[in-house]
Parts: C-alpha cells; sequence; structure tokens
C-alpha cells in the first residue's frame, strides 16, 4: 500500500490520481477532486459504484475470490502461501487473475488455500498444502487438479480442508481431519478424497473451520467434527468423527459452518444456530453457548445464510443482509463496531449472495458488483485501501524530527523548531490539537507546546516536558493520568499540579505517569492519585496495566502488582505490594520499560531482558510460550543503546544505527515486510542512522538520519499518519472487467 504527500499552493488537490491508496491535501476551503472526499485535510478516494462483472463470491481467512461473468477466478488479499493463485507470494489489495483456470462455476476460500469447480466437475486447488488440503503432496502458488474428483455438482471449503458433492450423491472431503472433519471415522488428515460413509440423499455440503455439515433431501441434517462448544447442533458438546444427526430443527434447507459455531435455514426461511455465543454469534439475544441450535431473533424470512469466524449473516427475499454477532470493523455491514445479540440490518441492498469469511464479510449483488465490509488487514477488502503495512512509510509533514512517542495507537514527533506533532486516534484528545475528532490521520500540531525536552505516551495519554521545566498532559485522563487534579480529558495541554522538584525527564505508564526528579520520581495516574506523590531512591519507573517496576540504585529492578502472567519476573504469579519483589537475574540494568502485561530492561552490556505476558513472541525471547515469570534475553540483539516497548511487538537501535524489531506482527509491526511471529528480533533494512523509535499497539515509527519519520504496523485510527484509516462501511471490489 503506498501513500503519498503532494504539497500545493491554492489547489492542493491533482486532478490525476490513483485509486489504489494514494491521497492528496485538501483545498483550503476543504474541497476536493471528483469521487474524492476530504477527510482530516486529506483527500481520500469516495467508494465509486463497483464494476458489475462477477457471479460468485467467498469470503475466506484473510483473503477473497471471485468467479467473473467470463468464468475465471480473481482473487485479492493474504497470499503468502499463494492462496491467490497468480503465481506469486505477494499480498494485493487489488483482484488478481488465478492462472490457468477458465469455465469455473463455484470457488471457495479457506484459511492458506483456494479450491475452484469447473464445468466439468473437476477440482482444482492452490495455497498451503500442509494438511493435504490441495489434494495432492506439495505446496502450489497455481492450480493443481485434485485426483479422484469427477462429476462434482457443489464445493465448499474449509479452513483447512474441503468436500464436494458427486453426481451420485455422495460427498468426498480430504485435507485436515485432525477432528474428524472429514467424516471418515479417524483423526487423520488425507491428501486424497475419501467418501464420507453413511450418507443417503444428500442435498448439499458445508464446511465450517474443523467441521463439516451435509443437509439431507428429508430435511434433516448431520453434521461431524470439532465440537467444544456444541457448534455440531447434535446435542452434545463430544467430538464425532462420522455425521451425527442434528437435533431440533425441522425442514433444513442450509447448513453454514462458523469458526465454532453453526447456523441451519428451514423451508420456512428460519434461521437455528448452535455452539460458542461469546459475541452473539447465535443471534438469540444472549450470549450463553448452547449444544442444541437455538432460534434466532431474525425478524424476515432467510432466504440464505453465512456464518464467519464470530458473526453471522442472512439473506432475506428482498436482498437486505441482516447480520449478527462480532461488529468490529463493520463486518456486518452496517458501518458500526458494536456487537449484536440480535440481527441488524446490512446498508447494502439488492444482495444476491453473501460470504462470512474470518473478520470480514462480502456480498454480491444483482448487477455482478461485489462489496465487502470488515477488517482490512491484509487487502481483503479488495477496495485498495488496506490500513497496515508490514514495511515502513514515510510520514507526511513531519520534517526534522528529533523525538518520537506512541501511545497505543497514537505518535507524537517532536521537530527541531520545536514543534510538536501527533496523529492517530483522538476520541479522548490524546493527539492534543483541541478536538476530540475521532481519528487524525495525518500529522497536526499540539495546541500551545513548543521545545519539549522529554516526551511520553501513555495508553491514551501524552505528556511533554518543556525546556522552561514546565510539564503538560493531555488526552485521556481516567485515574487522573494528566495530573492537573481532575479525572477529565482534555484535547490539549494542561498543566501538571504540585509537580515541585526540578524534573529532569519523564517516564511512561499505561496509566500513569511519571516525572524523575533528583533522588526519585513524581507520580500520578491510576495508583497514585491525581496530583503527583512521590517515590524516593529510584532512577527509573514503569508501569503497565496493573504493575509497576523500578530501577533501584544498584540497577537492580524492582516490581509489584499484578503477576498473572509473570510480569514482576520473580518466577511466580503471585501479585506483590510495594516496593515489590526483585526481577530474577536482572542486574546492571540502566532502563526499565514496562507496557500491558509485561516489562523489560535494558541492561548495561547491550542486551534487553523481558517477561511477563508472551502470546505470539511478544517478549522476543526466541519462544512463544504465553506466560513468561523467568527474565529473559531478547534474542538476537547487541549492542543496544535504545529501545521502544509496544503491547505485541517492540524495537531497539543497536549502536551502529540499524533498527531491530521482534513480537507478534500480527499487523506488519515487526517492520520487516512480513507477517510472521518473531519470537526474535530481525533487523528492519533499509532503515539506517536511526534516531528514535516509537512502538504502540500495533504500530511502530522511527527517525532516521535525515529527520524523516516512518512508520509500519496497523493504521485503523491513522497511527500511521499517511492519510489512510479504516473504513467501517461497505466499499465496492476494484475488480477488473472484461472489455
Amino acid at each position: 500500500m503506498r501513500a503519498f504527500w503532494l504539497l500545493f499552493m491554492l489547489t492542493a488537490c491533482s486532478l490525476n490520481v490513483d485509486y489504489r491508496g494514494t491521497y492528496f491535501q485538501c483545498n483550503p476551503d476543504g474541497s476536493c477532486p471528483p469521487d474524492f472526499q476530504c477527510v482530516d485535510m486529506v483527500c481520500v478516494p469516495t467508494d465509486p459504484v463497483p464494476p458489475a462483472c462477477s457471479s460468485e463470491i467467498s469470503a475466506g481467512g484473510f483473503h477473497t475470490c471471485a468467479v467473473r461473468e467470463d468464468h475465471t477466478v480473481w482473487c485479492w488479499g493474504r497470499n503468502d502461501s499463494g492462496q491467490l493463485g497468480d503465481g506469486t507470494a505477494t499480498d494485493t489489495d487489488l483482484p488478481v487473475q488465478v492462472t490457468m483456470l477458465e469455465n469455473v462455476k463455484k470457488v471457495g476460500a479457506g484459511e492458506l488455500f483456494t479450491c475452484a469447480l469447473d464445468d466439468k466437475g473437476l477440482v482444482w486447488c492452490w495455497g498451503n498444502n500442509r494438511s493435504g488440503q490441495l489434494g495432492t503432496t506439495s505446496d502450489s502458488r497455481t492450480p493443481v487438479q485434485v485426483n479422484g474428483i469427477s462429476g462434482a455438482t457443489q464445493l465448499s471449503v474449509g479452513y483447512e480442508h474441503a468436500c464436494v458433492l458427486n453426481g451420485d450423491g455422495s460427498v468426498a472431503c480430504w485435507g485436515n481431519n485432525t477432528d474428524g472433519q472429514l467424516g471418515d471415522g479417524s483423526m487423520n488428515d488425507r491428501n486424497a478424497p475419501i467418501t464420507v460413509p453413511g450418507l443417503d440423499g444428500v442435498r448439499s455440503v458445508a464446511t465450517g473451520q474443523d467441521r463439516t455439515c451435509a443437509v439431507l433431501n428429508d430435511g434433516t441434517a448431520q453434521c461431524w467434527g470439532e465440537n467444544n462448544d456444541g457448534e455440531l447442533g447434535v446435542g452434545d458438546t463430544m467430538p464425532h468423527t462420522r455425521p451425527t444427526l442434528v437435533v431440533d430443527v425441522p425442514n433444513i434447507v442450509e447448513a453454514a459452518p462458523g469458526d465454532d459455531h453453526t447456523c441451519f435455514r428451514t423451508t420456512e426461511g428460519f434461521v437455528y444456530c448452535s455452539g460458542l455465543n461469546d459475541n452473539g454469534q447465535l443471534g438469540n439475544g444472549n450470549l450463553t453457548n448452547s449444544s442444541r441450535p437455538q432460534l434466532t431473533l431474525l425478524a424476515v424470512g432467510a432466504v440464505a445464510i453465512g456464518a464467519g469466524a464470530y458473526h453471522t449473516c442472512a439473506l432475506d427475499g428482498l436482498g437486505q443482509t441482516w447480520c449478527w454477532g462480532y461488529g468490529g470493523d463493520g463486518r456486518l455491514l452496517d458501518a458500526g463496531y458494536s456487537h449484536r445479540v440480535i440481527p441488524v440490518r446490512g446498508l447494502v441492498e439488492h444482495v444476491v449472495t453473501l460470504s462470512a469469511g474470518y473478520e470480514h464479510t462480502c456480498v454480491l449483488d444483482t448487477e455482478g458488483a461485489i462489496r465487502c465490509a470488515g477488517f482490512n488487514r491484509r487487502g481483503q477488502l479488495g477496495d485498495g485501501r488496506r490500513i497496515t503495512s508490514g514495511a515502513p512509510v514515510e510520514v507526511p509533514g513531519v520534517e526534522n524530527a528529533v523525538a518520537l512517542v506512541a501511545g497505543a495507537r497514537h505518535t507524537c514527533a517532536a521537530q527541531q523548531d520545536g514543534q510538536v506533532l501527533c496523529w492517530g486516534q483522538n476520541d479522548e484528545g490524546e493527539s492534543g490539537n483541541g478536538s476530540f475528532t475521532e481519528a487524525q490521520t495525518i500529522p497536526h500540531p499540539v495546541y500551545g507546546i513548543a521545545h519539549p525536552k522529554s516526551m511520553a505516551a501513555g495508553d491514551e495519554h501524552t505528556c511533554v516536558l518543556l525546556e522552561d521545566n514546565g510539564t503538560y498532559c493531555w488526552g485521556f485522563n481516567g485515574g487522573g493520568r494528566l495530573g492537573d487534579g481532575t479525572t477529565t480529558n482534555s484535547a490539549q495541554p494542561r498543566p501538571v499540579k504540585d509537580l515541585l522538584g526540578t524534573p529532569t525527564r519523564l517516564a511512561v505508564g499505561d496509566f500513569a505517569s511519571f516525572a524523575m526528579i533528583s533522588g526519585g520520581a513524581r507520580c500520578w495516574g491510576q495508583g497514585f492519585g491525581l496530583t503527583p506523590t512521590t517515590i524516593t531512591n529510584v532512577s527509573d519507573i514503569a508501569a503497565g496495566y496493573g504493575h509497576v517496576c523500578t530501577l533501584e540504585p544498584d540497577k537492580t529492578v524492582l516490581c509489584y502488582g499484578d503477576n498473572l502472567r509473570g510480569q514482576l519476573g520473580d518466577n511466580t504469579q503471585i501479585a506483590r505490594g510495594a516496593p515489590g519483589v526483585q526481577a530474577i537475574g536482572v542486574t546492571n540494568a540502566v532502563e526499565v520499560k514496562a507496557r500491558g502485561e509485561q516489562s523489560c530492561a535494558r541492561i548495561g552490556d547491550g542486551t534487553i531482558k523481558c517477561w511477563g505476558l508472551n502470546e505470539s513472541g511478544r517478549l522476543g525471547v526466541g519462544n512463544t510460550i504465553y506466560n513468561q515469570p523467568m527474565p529473559a534475553i531478547v534474542m538476537g540483539l547487541s549492542n543496544v543503546m535504545k529501545f521502544a516497548m509496544g503491547y505485541l511487538s517492540s524495537c531497539a537501535i543497536k549502536t551502529d544505527g540499524t533498527l531491530w524489531c521482534w513480537g507478534a506482527n500480527y499487523y506488519g509491526d515487526a517492520g520487516d515486510g512480513s507477517y510472521q511471529t518473531r519470537p526474535a528480533a530481525v533487523q528492519i533494512v533499509g532503515l539506517t542512522g536511526v534516531k528514535d523509535v516509537a512502538s504502540g499497539l500495533g504500530h511502530s515509527c522511527a527517525i532516521d538520519s535525515t529527520g524523516h519519520v516512518w512508520c509500519w504496523g496497523l493504521s485503523n485510527v491513522g497511527q500511521l499518519g499517511t492519510g489512510i484509516r479504516e473504513i467501517t462501511k461497505p466499499v465496492g471490489v476494484r475488480m477488473s472487467c472484461p472489455e
């Protein structure tokens, strides 16, 4: 994804536009060229009517595929396993054609693979083959034929397995079988199709994450596979490796298995769902799991259904969509973020087909146009506006930067001229420009602040220490983290009251703030009070969600507070009171940091030690063990002179000016161009002479040798500063139509 910043005098927008992620500064009066709208003084593309030339749609794990009216297949989104079928392993946020496929009737997108059914009843698959889901013995970035399949009439693709309905009414499946989802009575993976025994008169077959269902001509359904939450709808929570009768639902015509729930549609248009219900995905008005199908509160008759990871959607006879369950990122097609335990009507109309994926939902309308909504992390919405970057992109409008800090979802930079600029999340005023506009997607000056000598950013607040020793904070003020004696949020800087002493620098806390003074620290916020209190005999201090760590005069680290994840570093999970317990093996420390439920210290020998929550390798200690109560060295690092600790990933600058990062990397936040978990530090090639670095919740930013700022990772609320943010309403897929 590319973002460009073009500066103009009177006419800031260029009419020579590129839809794919190109952004322009608005005119002074807020106007933009046709097909663009002004958001935060940036011209962003409006959603034009999408090209109308598709006949089928399938939303997968993090990619989407469609059959075009000329019976070719086009895919977009995540592609690290070749699941887009174009012969590459490169993600794309616009549709690309699957090679060597013609005359396709049906396509199915799984997690890391895709399959298609052609007009001869043959099946072709491509992508990852770790469980035999391609029906072969190796991975493939282009389609390969599944042997043993001919005359298939239906195709359904799960996360790592696939099934077909044959012309003779039999069902055959292949791929992952860890939970018995192939229905052959075993739990052995199969790299070739195997007939499911005991099924007669099958009307349709449908696959979910780890399960399969068959609807029979007599109006019953049978399901098999993983059943921990009762998602098979058979009245128990036991795994079933063979087809088992679904209970309590008469006249079934369609089954839709999702991640951990399954829904069934009847001839009358009623929808019943069973399984996990932690996000309301059963649609019956509560959050209680059920192993017996429950009638949803859908107020209209359904003609089609689809189940995603934690949400469900239905299509009514008027071409309107109704969705329920997890509502983050607008995936319920209602442009919202709210969970729904009762179905809510979507914003799209004239729909003929819908498909619910892991993080997104897509629909096909009567004209053949596709629209998608949800989390556009890997480009799976197909509109050219992906909201993550796995590699650094330059932040426009920041020059000669000298310092950076990052909160959970906002970033601030200090320039050599003394100006402070912030961008990103702003619903609590954390960007400091005097407004509570939800997202500031480009850098804005902080109101009334100049020439800071120290900055620190917590979860949703920022503080600066000015050259005249004045200390100011802004943003969210829960627990008094702004230090002004109140708990009222502020969108512009407020002076810290009763600071006393002469601060030398600021330190970070998620929900608290610290000013280092001679012999100790002045602390305010959660756990400390609305105005500063003193902790003596510490040279550094940091605080996470519920714990505090201090750097002692003898260069050891003491921690106290919550310890469920081992964030105190004493090899226990027992909470401790102040002054705390010593982090085992952490000696000669020169700096301490804490974020969330983890802690780290920079050691005098140039290494870093971390402890606490290690989900997805966020501590960088070489493994992904969930809790790490013993401090361990970050792997792959030496000669560290500065580091930034994030919630999911962290970064360090070496003495040679190179930048190294590690962690979950779910949003590309390790910055190495990948989205693979990085349990050890990897270098960000291309950034040299790095002066400063800051890490937040899914994003990081760095200052290079020229004073320019580069950011990478997640930009759902503009935290990369490139003008890009999440769009929750359904957007049109930029399909290339035949001439």
